[in-house]
């Protein structure tokens, strides 16, 4: 048996957040990652002006236009200041482990989880505070016995293997109700275009019909390239369980109408670690966050229902987002939910 005050489980930027905060306490940290390296998640790797905003680091590549589309239109929207950057997710999590003084174990599995200690396929440790960041299949999450159906949802999209030139949104509601469609980067180096849609469980159908819109939308082969699902979770169901806590993903911290999630876990991480050291900060940061994320549900379930008149109000607003009343609606609506 080893011993630890924090086992975290899971090394994105939600753990390794948390791990960065807890530097230089009086703590012993472990973060547990299953994977070989950093940034193996398959997601986007952007990330908006608020996360980190004081630091200084490399940022990647700056998004001042946005080709916005609907089941029958389609327009560049451009802006005075990057509203995102693709920095790449082993770039971003890398600066995150650069600040940290945990012990991370790669290569790691997690086996078993009682509330004394966490288990492993090589060791089993014992821990004083348990931090599930590890992701929407989360262990610690299914350990502590939360549903997952609110607001689980997926992606599916091809991977160009060249960095993505422009930056797509699509809303669809007729033809993929309650779905997006996005260009948007992986990382530094390639590209990603799908649709994400709400749903539990991943659905085959919706699969093949992403590739015949990317097919019929962009001019593409899809059977020439790799394709990649990915789930997301914004079923909030509660943050600290005692001595154990959830985080990013896990927790649901996941903003159901971009699904951005970068921004939420790391500040999700941060609130976390400051709670376990007993900052009252925490707290404060946990409080915003839920409240926040509330918002953002009920926004979620307007927008997507189709017989409500919301849903078309959006429509309308994207179907020419350039300028009038529209312009200063999707202005509004991007800088408060993305930027």
């Amino acid at each position: 048996m080893n011993d630890y005050d924090v086992v975290i489980i899971g090394s994105g930027p939600a753990g390794l957040s948390c791990a960065r905060t807890l530097a230089r306490s009086n703590l012993s940290v472990l973060v547990l990652e299953k994977n070989d390296q950093l940034g193996k998640k398959i997601c986007s790797g952007e990330i908006s002006p608020k996360v980190l905003p004081d630091e200084k680091f490399d940022r990647g590549h700056p998004w001042k236009s946005m080709v916005v589309g609907t089941d029958t239109t389609k327009h560049t929207v451009h802006f005075d200041h990057p509203y995102l950057w693709t920095i790449g997710r082993y770039e971003f999590e890398s600066y995150l482990m650069s600040k940290t003084d945990a012990d991370i174990h790669f290569s790691e599995l997690v086996t078993e989880i009682t509330n004394k200690y966490v288990k492993t396929d090589k060791a089993k440790y014992s821990y004083k505070y348990l931090v599930g960041a590890d992701g929407s299949f989360s262990k610690v999450r299914e350990f502590l016995s939360l549903p997952t159906k609110h607001i689980v949802g997926w992606a599916f999209h091809v991977v160009l293997d060249k960095p993505a030139n422009e930056f797509h949104l699509y809303w669809l509601p007729k033809s993929f109700p309650k779905c997006y469609g996005y260009v948007m980067s992986k990382n530094r180096s390639k590209t990603m275009i799908g649709v994400a849609t709400t749903g539990e469980n991943f659905d085959h159908d919706f699969a093949r019909r992403t590739k015949i819109w990317v097919e019929n939308q962009f001019s593409l082969d899809t059977a020439l390239l790799r394709s990649e699902s990915m789930k997301g979770n914004a079923d909030y169901r509660g943050w600290n369980f005692g001595n154990i806590f959830l985080v990013g993903d896990a927790g649901g911290f996941l903003n159901p109408l971009t699904t951005e999630g970068i921004y939420y876990a790391v500040k999700s991480g941060e609130g976390v670690a400051k709670h376990i050291l007993g900052n009252s900060g925490g707290q404060k940061i946990m409080n915003k966050l839920v409240s926040t994320h509330k918002w953002q549900v009920l926004i979620f379930d307007l927008a997507t229902n189709t017989k409500l008149p919301f849903c078309w109000i959006i429509n309308w607003i994207l179907q020419d987002p350039r300028k009038g009343v529209r312009r200063k609606i999707f202005d509004f609506v991007l800088w408060k939910l993305i930027a």
